[in-house]
Order: C-alpha cells, then sequence, then structure tokens
C-alpha cells in the first residue's frame, strides 16, 4: 500500500495548481491520480483560454484578481495576452452593465470602461454592424493565455519542490474511504497502449466503463482533494456526498474569413452569448445551448451547428465576416453548479476530504487563487489569504448560494 500526505483526484488546471501549491507550502509526499493526464478530454485543454476579473460577485472577482496577477508576472511562460474583453450588451441588460462597472472599479479598481457604439466600432472596426448592441464595457486587465502551458507550468514547479510529487496517468479511482486516521484510495491501474488503449479512456470518462487488464492499487493519505471537474458527480459520492454538479457540452468552431485579423484584440462576446477571439490568423467562437442536456459526451456537431449557430452572429456583427469558411471545432465540458460558481471547502461530515470543483467557464481564470486557497485548507485548515467560505459545498444544502451574473 502506497502512503502519501495527500492525494490529489484530478490532475487538470485546478488539481495541477493544488499540487504546486501543496509542494510549496512544505507538503512532503503528494500523489495526483488521473484517467487522461495528457487532457484529450479534459475541460482545462478544451476551453477557449480566456481570463477575466469583471465578474459581479466579490469572491469571483478575487480569484480571478489573484490569479491575473500571478499571470502577468509569468506571461511570457503561460502566453498571457493582455489585450482585454469587449463585452457587448443589449438595452435590457446595459442597465446592470452599467451598475457592475461602478461597483468593480470603485471596490476593486478594475480600471473597466463604459463604451458607445461609436466607441466600440472605434475600438475595432471590424465590428461595422452594431444593431441591437447598447454599449459594451471594456475591461483592460483581462485576456486571453494557453491553458496548457499554465498547467504545465504549475507541474514543472510541483516537481521542482523538495516535496515527492507523482502525478499517476491511467488512474480510475472506484473508492475513497475516509477513516479516522487516513483515506483510503482505491483505483485500477491500466496503460494506454494495452489492449484497453485509447479507448479505455473514453469508456471510463464518457460511461464509466472500468478498463479491461487493468491492475487494482490501493493509497492513503492524510487527505484527498476532490479536483475532478465535471466528474465530480461520480467521484463524490464514493465518499458519501451527492453534488449537484452537472456536465453540459459546449461547443467551439474555428473558421477563417478573408481579410479578418483579430490578433490585435482580446476577447468579444456578443449580447447573443457567442463568444469570439482570434486563433492564430483565423476565429475561435463558442456558445452554449441552453437546452443541452447532462450529459458526459464529446461529439462536436461540425459546419451544421457552426453554420446556424455561430455564423449568423459572426456575421451580423463583422460584414467581412458574410464569407466565412468553417475549418474544425471540437467540444468540451462545463461543470455546472445550481448557482454556476464553484466549490471549495471540506466535503460535509469529512475532515480529511476537501472538495475543489465547479469552476466553470472560469478554471484556467482561477486556477492559481482557487489552488492556493485548496492547499490552505489542507495545511492550515483554514482559508489564510482570500475567504472562500461562500463557496463552501454544503451552501446548497443551505440555500446560501453566490450570486453571479455574468456567466457565458
Amino acid at each position: 500500500m502506497e502512503r502519501y500526505d495527500v492525494i490529489v483526484l484530478g490532475g487538470g488546471l485546478l488539481g495541477s495548481s493544488v499540487a504546486m501549491h501543496l509542494a510549496e507550502r512544505g507538503v512532503g509526499s503528494i500523489a495526483v491520480l488521473d484517467v487522461d493526464l495528457g487532457g484529450r478530454y479534459s475541460s482545462s485543454e478544451l476551453n477557449a483560454g480566456g481570463v477575466r476579473a469583471t465578474w459581479r460577485s466579490p469572491i469571483n472577482v478575487e480569484l480571478s484578481l489573484a490569479s491575473i496577477e500571478f499571470y502577468e508576472g509569468v506571461r511570457d511562460e503561460v502566453g498571457f495576452d493582455q489585450k482585454g474583453y469587449l463585452w457587448m450588451y443589449d438595452a435590457a441588460r446595459w442597465p446592470a452593465a452599467l451598475e457592475a462597472l461602478a461597483w468593480q472599479n470603485a471596490t476593486h479598481g478594475l480600471g473597466v470602461r463604459a463604451l458607445t457604439p461609436d466607441e466600440i466600432a472605434a475600438h475595432c472596426p471590424l465590428l461595422d454592424q452594431l444593431d441591437g448592441v447598447a454599449g459594451a464595457t471594456f475591461s483592460p486587465r483581462d485576456g486571453l493565455l494557453n491553458p496548457n502551458l499554465v498547467k504545465e507550468l504549475y507541474r514543472a514547479r510541483a516537481r521542482a519542490s523538495a516535496a515527492t510529487v507523482r502525478f499517476e496517468n491511467y488512474s480510475y479511482v472506484v473508492a475513497v474511504d475516509p477513516e479516522p486516521d487516513k483515506v483510503v484510495v482505491r483505483a485500477l491501474k491500466f496503460q494506454e497502449f494495452s489492449p484497453a488503449g485509447a479507448r479505455a479512456i473514453k469508456a471510463i470518462l464518457c460511461d464509466a466503463i472500468p478498463p479491461e487488464d487493468a491492475a487494482a492499487v490501493k493509497l492513503t493519505a492524510d487527505v484527498v482533494v476532490n479536483c475532478t471537474g465535471a466528474w465530480a458527480r461520480r467521484v463524490a459520492p464514493l465518499y458519501g456526498h451527492v453534488v449537484p454538479v452537472r456536465p453540459v457540452r459546449r461547443q467551439i468552431a474555428i473558421a477563417h474569413a478573408r481579410d479578418v485579423d483579430l490578433r490585435p484584440y482580446g476577447m468579444f462576446v456578443d449580447p447573443s452569448g457567442v463568444y469570439f477571439h482570434r486563433e492564430s490568423t483565423h476565429i475561435l467562437a463558442g456558445w452554449a445551448d441552453p437546452g443541452e442536456d447532462d450529459d458526459f459526451q464529446f461529439r462536436y456537431d461540425g459546419e451544421a451547428w457552426f453554420e446556424d449557430k455561430i455564423w449568423p452572429v459572426l456575421a451580423a456583427r463583422m460584414s467581412r465576416c458574410a464569407q466565412m469558411r468553417h475549418r474544425s471545432g471540437w467540444a468540451g465540458l462545463y461543470e455546472y453548479t445550481p448557482d454556476l460558481c464553484g466549490v471549495l471547502g471540506f466535503a460535509p461530515g469529512h475532515e480529511r476530504v476537501v472538495e475543489a470543483f465547479g469552476f466553470t467557464g472560469r478554471g484556467a481564470m482561477q486556477s492559481w487563487a482557487a489552488g492556493r486557497a485548496a492547499a490552505e485548507l489542507v495545511t492550515a485548515r483554514r482559508f489564510e489569504t482570500l475567504d472562500c467560505s461562500p463557496l463552501r459545498p454544503d451552501r446548497f444544502a443551505d440555500g446560501a448560494l453566490v450570486h453571479e451574473a455574468l456567466s457565458i
């Protein structure tokens, strides 16, 4: 039986951040278990890479702003392109945006500006069709980064510490048993190039089908941190906590329009909810279907979806997008909670299990600070820097939801 000080379940952005912060806080031995450390189905790898502090709840602003301060210090290592968010609003939503802007600037000093339609066009002349747009906010500290580079930086720093840190790939956790003096974790270890192969990864992640020819392993730790993201609804019940996390597919398309170069700009958000930014000389655009069913599936609906949901919106904003060519796309999972905010705290009834998941749409932008907060709970048993208690796991049962009105 292998013994560690801490076992982290899930090695995406948040799990890797937790491992780094634990190592930097002097934890001696850490194991990170994941089915898919490479991230081919990870929300950490399949997102749009946006980073913003322009939220409307204090805890989301604080987590994002602390993370942005870190990214500003390593911008070249993580590809942090700090060219802002341009968020467009229709007339119905514009008054609330102006009210939030005043609070964001007065309370957090974010320097957000309000733009008229004429000022929007001056900022980005490509936006030459602004029917239905009452105004926009522009937040200069926000921007884009490369989530893979962020994740790899966290892992590299964890490995470079004095701690013993093991990132265990192809590890399918099947039991988590908290005991008075330890937590026992049982997992099935398989090899990607065994008969199970890459098919096993998808079978596990989509359908919870155990891999063939897997070896049963048993590990123990003083504390376990659950960072399994969209899969938290499967993992948390292993230690007796049924969590309200919904896996919802999010699709992203890559397209090209002649003479449309968005490289001088950051993220754009249309009143329709479609968001887009540069992807080299192409355009990356995504949209969340509010009618999407809960499901662990990664099917991308292809060019037909692009032509139905994305192209009309972009063409309505930029006349040069009237002629566009679909290139590719993908689908990943969002992890919805009832208030669309993260979960961070001790699992109800367990002093040896910390939960850190549910950061849908903000895993990249909040991972540094959220990982630090989780590491504080493990080592100090309390939050030491940011008070993340509003994100406690039992808030759903208590009705103490976080009120966040600015999710895409």
